[in-house]
């Protein structure tokens, strides 16, 4: 957090230094702004000041009358404009410098910032930490909408996007989580037949909520991909999920790579029907891909090996 003191005014002032450190309002906010700036709406410089009055919950004080926007600023409004910019150099912590000044946003959380959300009265919940409520049939669906955006640029699919993650809870959920059968998940059962309904509900939310939705999943996607996974005593190195037929390097964009994992997994029957896979919890799925993509990669070595000894 950076710290920000107003001493003639007795203010102390904690601004996160980026989205793993923002609360929920702060991380719509901050990702309503990051799109506006990504998709070219608002420049730099012009994001930054707009951030730093956002996370410091100050309003930029409009001219009361056109005679006053016609006058020159006084003195007070000069210091108060230029004091707001050095602030918001603070906001380039949000940020990763790429190749030629790019900047890309920082991406290292593996939280959800807004797990619970409500447009038009009705709250809708999104997934745990991690995923860790998620199944199969729903992760599946969400990175294909990931994807598709990542590869297309097709904004309109956000609206989707944020529904196959957010619905509303169960009915009844205190008295669920005393039984058994409970699978650890608030949220209403998921159907993607139903997630045309919830994304019209979406489509009239602060476009900061679906762009924070995309952004939480990239970060999962992102952490995914490089993970080293505790497990049976031994380490689980994910990343060779993601790593494409002759790379050994995880791939730009996480998740492509795992289509044709997924695909064996589908086909191998292991958890029973298609309908059984997608009800399975996306860890145990996300365990058994990595099995077979090393039982893969071990047997592929194995016939390199055999094929340069009977050279």
């Amino acid at each position: 957090m950076h710290t920000v003191t107003i001493p003639e005014h007795n203010i102390t002032k904690y601004i996160p230094e980026d989205l793993s450190e923002c609360d929920a309002q702060q991380y719509i906010d901050m990702a309503g702004l990051i799109f506006l700036h990504q998709t070219g709406q608002l420049n730099y410089e012009e994001f930054r000041v707009q951030a730093i009055y956002k996370l410091m919950n100050m309003v930029p004080e409009e001219p009361k009358t056109k005679l006053k926007r016609n006058l020159e600023l006084s003195e007070a409004d000069e210091n108060k404009y230029s004091n707001a910019y050095r602030l918001s150099e603070l906001i380039d912590t949000f940020f990763d410098d790429g190749e030629n000044n790019q900047k890309i946003i920082k991406q290292n959380f593996i939280h959800n910032p807004v797990k619970k959300f409500m447009p038009f009265w009705n709250n809708y919940y999104g997934p745990e930490d991690l995923l860790s409520n998620m199944k199969f049939g729903e992760y599946s669906d969400a990175l294909r909408l990931f994807n598709q955006i990542n590869a297309n640029g097709e904004l309109e699919m956000l609206f989707p996007f944020a529904a196959i993650l957010y619905r509303k809870k169960k009915s009844f959920i205190f008295f669920r989580k005393l039984l058994n059968l409970y699978d650890g998940d608030i949220r209403q059962r998921y159907n993607s037949y139903s997630v045309d309904a919830r994304a019209k509900v979406f489509e009239n939310t602060p476009v900061g909520f679906v762009w924070g939705v995309y952004l939480m999943f990239g970060s999962f996607q992102k952490w995914l991909a490089t993970a080293e996974i505790p497990w049976g005593g031994k380490v689980l190195d994910m990343s060779i999920i993601f790593t494409s037929e002759g790379n050994e390097e995880p791939e730009t964009i996480p998740g492509i790579g795992m289509d044709a994992v997924m695909f064996a997994i589908s086909e191998s029957g292991v958890f029973g029907t298609k309908k059984e896979l997608d009800e399975r919890p996306l860890i145990e799925v996300l365990l058994r891909m990595y099995d077979i993509r090393k039982r893969d990669l071990e047997l592929k070595k194995l016939e390199e090996n055999a094929k340069s000894k009977s050279a």
